[in-house]
């Protein structure tokens, strides 16, 4: 075989390559083609499921729960997620065997055909290449919200998911049963991206929940989007609780927070509910909030300076456009009638009233209503709504917006049951909007079997629910507080 030939060889089989290469939109096809392109050491298996598939492996699995305790009789989201992604990977164990050595993926579809999340299924180890190829993919898959790993994982693997976040529309992320050490999970939460992060049974140690509590302290990007945070599992003491309970004090977007089966006693879990009750501000918490506030006027004002010449520039425009179309014409060329006169004292009504209108105080509040419509108002977690002056000091009311605390598991006593009736109280008496808790599980715990003080929690978040519920909903609801 001569040159030529091996040359028409080479074209056939490019032409070939080229027309058998699956769109980057097949998330199930492109991606084990692009690895194989790529040369990567281990095969990669992706199985496609559909979303209800999904759920109805979730359902199922909830309605076996209800029967193993009256305890559970309320489930959270991210307990219900949790619960459902392990039977979402038994159920896909029965449909393809994972090879051991390779990457086993399963790509959860809609109805639509539009894949909404990617589940990383008991890998050894997953290749940093992987990740890069899903970032460059990421943008033909718009409706992909969640992505969860199953083991594998490494620092890589974060650093490189975390490229992919602006990138793309994922808002959920889950690494439960992931052990990474000294893991740099906190770079997830440097865009105001995610609302949901679970990092359940992750060996997480308190250093690591320092790093990632600061960066829900407001007003870092992650403490205006993330919603959801289970930490359940781990190994968290009461240091770790007290940063948690330091970016509780500002943060206003967190409402489930899970701290079950960790390391906490009464004085980590005390430093939690003082900060959904009133507290004194510190010096540094008074100088951010006036350094925002004064940030946020400055930028206002800038904007409606700029507002204002642009809203003359379009004034002084109508009024010349007015003018050439009045301008006076010889009486040779027409003949005045009484509509003229009418059309020509209409004209000089509205120059006059665009000249009212271009007065320096209407282009203020012209330009001020127009930029409050697009900036908003001012919104701190110290601001004047939120802090009250006792004693000469300044005291914030409280989080109000934890909604749902889990802190089942953990080293627990009747003192903190004390503690936890007095921040309802106060919660209820604060009548504020949202009220506060109204979802608190202690289970498992070293509590007493009944004391008048579970009667009295579980009435005040009941009426909490109640208040929060519409209407037709009102009706028996199940105990909100499980022991």
């Amino acid at each position: 075989m001569d040159v030529t030939d091996k040359d028409k060889i080479s074209v056939i089989e490019e032409s070939i390559a080229t027309v058998n290469r699956p769109l980057p939109d097949d998330f199930r096809s492109y991606l084990p083609w692009a690895c194989n392109q790529l040369e990567l050491e281990y095969a990669v298996f992706v199985n496609k499921i559909h979303q209800s598939e999904h759920i109805d492996m979730g359902v199922s699995d909830r309605s076996k729960g209800r029967t193993r305790s009256k305890a559970r009789t309320v489930r959270s989201r991210a307990d219900g997620m949790s619960d459902r992604t392990e039977d979402m990977k038994t159920g896909t164990t029965q449909q393809v065997s994972f090879v051991e050595e390779a990457i086993n993926i399963t790509a959860v579809h809609d109805s639509n055909g539009d894949l909404v999340q990617i589940v990383f299924c008991k890998n050894k180890h997953i290749p940093r290449i992987v990740i890069k190829i899903i970032g460059l993919i990421i943008k033909f898959h718009p409706q992909l919200y969640s992505v969860e790993f199953d083991q594998g994982a490494n620092l890589y693997t974060i650093y490189e998911f975390e490229k992919i976040l602006p990138l793309s529309n994922i808002t959920e992320v889950c690494f439960d049963g992931t052990y990474i050490p000294d893991a740099n999970y906190d770079i997830l939460l440097d865009h105001e991206l995610l609302r949901y992060l679970s990092l359940s049974r992750c060996k997480i140690e308190d250093e690591i929940i320092h790093n990632i509590a600061m960066k829900l302290v407001y007003p870092n990007p992650a403490s205006k989007s993330l919603a959801v945070l289970n930490l359940s599992s781990n190994r968290i003491t009461n240091d770790g609780a007290k940063s948690l309970a330091f970016a509780l004090r500002s943060n206003r977007c967190l409402i489930y927070l899970n701290l079950s089966a960790n390391k906490l006693t009464d004085e980590g879990a005390a430093s939690i509910m003082d900060s959904l009750q009133e507290f004194c501000l510190t010096p540094e918490e008074i100088l951010a909030s006036k350094s925002r506030y004064c940030s946020f006027y400055l930028k206002r004002n800038k904007l409606i300076a700029k507002k204002i010449k642009e809203l003359k520039e379009s004034d002084s425009d109508k009024s010349s456009a007015k003018k050439k179309g009045t301008r006076s014409v010889p009486p040779s060329v027409r003949r005045r009638t009484k509509t003229d006169r009418e059309v020509s004292l209409h004209s000089v009504h509205e120059i006059l009233a665009s000249n009212i209108t271009g007065s320096e105080s209407n282009l203020f509040d012209r330009a001020a209503t127009i930029v409050q419509m697009a900036f908003g108002v001012f919104i701190d977690p110290f601001s004047s709504s939120n802090t009250i002056v006792k004693d000469e000091a300044l005291y914030c009311l409280g989080n109000n917006s934890l909604l749902c605390l889990n802190l089942a598991y953990n080293d627990l006593s009747y003192i903190f049951i004390r503690k936890l009736l007095g921040i309802l109280l106060y919660q209820k008496q604060a009548d504020r909007k949202p009220r506060g808790l109204i979802n608190v599980c202690i289970e498992g715990n070293n509590l007493p079997v009944s004391c008048e003080e579970y009667r009295l929690i579980e009435g005040i978040i009941e009426s909490g629910v109640q208040r929060n519920l519409p209407i037709n909903k009102k009706r028996q609801q199940s105990k909100v507080v499980s022991r």
